[in-house]
């Protein structure tokens, strides 16, 4: 996994490729998007990765399968365990925490795209971190019709993944840009890491210092 990232950091591709790491990082990703969809305790960078992703599929060291297979399948598979968890945890204890967790406003934000455009919020909260994995737990906690939760989801992943890396994929190979390749990559990786971190911190800080309120 070091060798892996080091690779990456250092846009040495063909190490990569004869590392065979290929695989290892496509899993990764997938894994990572498939947690930051399903549980809104685990604040994963998603939207920076799916840029990554598209990047790379940009300089050909990632199949289009990846972006257009492989990440909006593991979205959306996380977005029906989002919407189960909805169902068995309404009503406990424990949907209190889930409210100290995430930043004020997100609840009440994914509950109006729920209420104005039912299945429809599914396209737009997949855009707004902790939203996406809240309007599929309300849709839970609503026990909404689950076929329908199923196509909104899988539909919203496909069309999230194919726009944010299809602007990765633009980004890398513009021709302005092109020579700011490892620059790119670099923030990327910085920029999923330091959001990654601010939002364990700010989760922590969230847990410690709020009282439990239970969703009304």
């Amino acid at each position: 996994m070091q060798e892996m990232l080091l690779a990456i950091w250092q846009q040495d591709f063909d190490q990569l490729i004869q590392m065979q790491a290929v695989g290892l990082l496509v899993t990764c990703l997938v894994v990572i998007l498939f947690l930051e969809s399903s549980f809104v305790f685990l604040p994963l960078p998603g939207d920076s990765l799916v840029l990554l992703a598209g990047g790379l599929v940009g300089m050909g060291v990632l199949g289009p399968e990846v972006t257009l297979l492989y990440m909006p399948l593991a979205a959306g598979l996380g977005s029906l365990i989002a919407y189960v968890q909805g169902q068995a945890l309404h009503g406990t204890s424990f949907m209190g925490h889930v409210e100290r967790m995430i930043p004020d406003g997100s609840l009440p934000r994914a509950s109006r795209l729920l209420h104005n455009y039912g299945f429809w919020a599914m396209f737009s909260s997949r855009f707004v971190p902790f939203v996406r994995v809240l309007t599929p737990m309300l849709m839970g906690v609503s026990r909404l019709h689950l076929p329908r939760v199923m196509i909104a989801s899988f539909a919203s992943a496909f069309l999230w993944a194919l726009v944010l890396s299809l602007v990765g994929k633009f980004v890398m190979a513009t021709p302005v840009f092109a020579q700011h390749h490892e620059l790119l990559t670099k923030c990327l990786l910085v920029t999923s890491l330091g959001l990654f971190i601010i939002a364990m911190a700010a989760i922590a800080i969230r847990l410690l210092k709020r009282p439990t309120n239970r969703i009304r």
